[in-house]
């Protein structure tokens, strides 16, 4: 009886995004009949997983069969992008975002980021980041950036009607506007309104929710 032997010339019997077919190699007579419509060569290529048997008869006539398990794998990974920064929107105070792309073993981002799993993003956009398995198999995630540096509407508001200070408008009360927060020059301080005793010229740098400022004076 001959010794019938089946060998995967590709290295693997498992089927998969890289290996989408699969070579296979008869040894051990001088002619081999396949399972599956394979033909009668030594050599065959299978794409679809299954059991494939060969019948391999040596040069006396006699035959022996064997078989051979070819599995399949095209599951996609689990794509995901971890936002480190915990929030999509870029502004005066948060100029970049921190992403990390998940789920694969390899990544690939558009926009020119490269192909490393963490990224740091610092313009508005969508971003898309293809992530493969080690099957070879790939899908894809995304996330939206948006951007917010609008600057603030800065202006000093006079409750006093006038700018002359003398002996009978010994102070003026000023209130700034625009913004979330405020800070005066002259040690003034930070609060929106503020009484001005000596003559001068004040600057408040109003500073609104995204983190911009612009100045009145």
């Amino acid at each position: 009886m001959p010794t019938a032997v089946i060998t995967s010339v590709t290295g693997t019997t498992e089927l998969n995004c890289i290996n989408t077919f699969i070579t296979l190699t008869a040894t051990g007579g001088v002619s081999y009949s396949w399972s599956n419509g394979l033909g009668n060569n030594a050599n065959a290529t299978v794409t679809n997983p299954g059991t494939y048997s060969v019948t391999v008869t040596a040069s006396n006539g006699c035959s022996a069969t064997t078989d051979i398990q070819i599995t399949e794998n095209l599951d996609v990974p689990n794509a995901g992008i971890v936002n480190n920064s915990n929030t999509t929107v870029l502004t005066c105070t948060q100029p970049s975002i921190s992403l990390t792309a998940t789920g694969g073993t390899s990544y690939s981002w558009n926009s020119g980021l490269g192909n490393v799993a963490a990224v740091n993003v610092g313009a508005a956009g969508n971003y898309i980041v293809t992530v493969t398995g080690a099957n070879g198999c790939s899908t894809t995630a995304q996330i939206d950036i948006t951007a917010s540096s609008d600057l603030p509407v800065a202006s000093i508001q006079n409750n006093t009607g006038q700018t002359m200070l003398d002996c009978n408008t010994t102070q003026i009360n000023l209130q700034a506007q625009g913004g979330g927060t405020y800070s005066w020059n002259n040690g003034l301080g930070n609060n929106q309104s503020v009484n001005i005793v000596s003559h001068g010229t004040y600057t408040v740098t109003v500073t609104g929710s995204n983190g911009c400022s612009a100045s009145s004076q």
